[in-house]
């Protein structure tokens, strides 16, 4: 690893305008073995001696798990706080629902308390965090639709970094209304989730593909694709799922540029693109929240697309135009903090997605049939 370090070092030293982040490409960087934690921090030491930040992935159970005692949480904050001082600039953490009945079936072996004190405990430990979540799944039910949209909306999750306060306060303290009350941020857990209105995909040989498959919800086989249509048990979240994927391909190309500004970028720069990222992602929630609505106004048992469908367009316009409005003064503050060179970017794909279009998939082979 030092040696491939080296190399990589004199790659950044020709590019001084990129960020020296390195991305370790890990779905759980800390692991299950008794020294788990050690070999982390031994490899966060090794990325940061070569004069590197670093990002990368690992489970909610390596924040809190319900199994361990009081003595075990305290020890991974401790960790938590030295991956820090060993330049962790943000880890990602696979979230994907606040509802525990989803939660089972997507097998993630967590729950939504779980999940809830893992996001307080990293927030208050001063650890950059992003989650993924995803809203819709085939099997979901109205009630779980809109749970999760509550869970998305609370505002008692994300909490102010306590560098000051000693672990053991956090550890205890997260669990604590009153504690939680005084720290939080005030800003809604939609803030921090990664891509809004994501559906599960029904990948072939996945364990919820069998679920779907079991309720009869399966249909055509994508091996190119490595998944199965599925159709959803409630036609009226299929639909919603449907046109969310309208909306996020029609926002990916915009967005996606500004994650990748972000990536390269730090310091003010960076939070100001973070800050236009964030107007997307209001607008998401503010979606999902007129999406649930306008379910509420057809009745599950008489399945009417195509007077449910126009409808979900017409919020998806509603949506677009308002978010347009929001983003233009935010892209102008962005545009002042950024090098030339990426400034021409951005305002390239800003005036792409202010460009009138219409609403199409990027991918036609879609997710679960949506």
């Amino acid at each position: 690893m030092p040696t491939v370090l080296a190399a990589m070092s004199k790659v950044f030293d020709r590019h001084p305008e990129t960020s020296r982040t390195l991305y370790l490409v890990d779905e759980e960087f800390i692991g299950g073995d008794p020294d788990a934690a050690p070999r982390a921090l031994a490899v966060a030491d090794t990325v940061h001696s070569a004069g590197f930040r670093w990002e990368s992935s690992c489970r909610v159970d390596q924040v809190v798990d319900p199994h361990r005692d009081r003595q075990w949480h305290l020890d991974r904050a401790h960790m938590w706080h030295g991956l820090l001082q060993r330049g962790l600039r943000r880890m990602l953490f696979g979230v994907e629902s606040g509802v525990t009945s989803i939660l089972e079936r997507f097998n993630k072996e967590t729950t939504a308390e779980q999940n809830a004190l893992a996001i307080r405990t990293l927030t208050a430990l001063g650890v950059p965090t992003r989650f993924t979540y995803i809203t819709f799944d085939p099997l979901m039910t109205r009630d779980e639709l809109a749970e999760s949209h509550a869970f998305q909306a609370r505002t008692d999750l994300l909490l102010r970094p306590l560098p000051h306060l000693p672990v053991e306060t956090i550890v205890d303290g997260v669990r604590d209304e009153t504690f939680v009350a005084a720290h939080t941020t005030g800003r809604p857990l939609h803030t921090g989730i990664s891509y809004m209105l994501v559906s599960m995909e029904c990948l072939i040989g996945a364990a919820y593909t069998r679920r779907a498959e079991q309720a009869g919800l399966t249909r055509t086989v994508r091996p190119s694709m490595g998944r199965v249509d599925a159709d959803y048990a409630d036609w009226r979240i299929g639909s919603a799922s449907h046109h969310a994927q309208l909306w996020i391909d029609r926002n990916f190309a915009f967005d996606y540029t500004l994650k990748s500004l972000e990536k390269i970028l730090d310091g003010q720069a960076r939070r100001q693109v973070r800050a236009a990222r964030v107007v997307l992602k209001n607008a998401a929630a503010t979606l999902l929240g007129r999406m649930l609505d306008l379910i509420d106004r057809h009745p599950l048992h008489t399945p009417a697309p195509e007077a449910l469908n126009p409808a979900l367009i017409d919020l998806l316009n509603r949506g677009l135009g308002e978010v347009q409005a929001a983003m233009a003064p935010t892209i102008t503050t962005v545009l002042a903090v950024l090098p030339a060179d990426r400034a021409d970017i951005l305002t390239t794909a800003h005036t792409h997605w202010t460009t009138p279009a219409g609403w199409a998939l990027i991918n036609t082979a879609d997710p679960c049939g949506t």
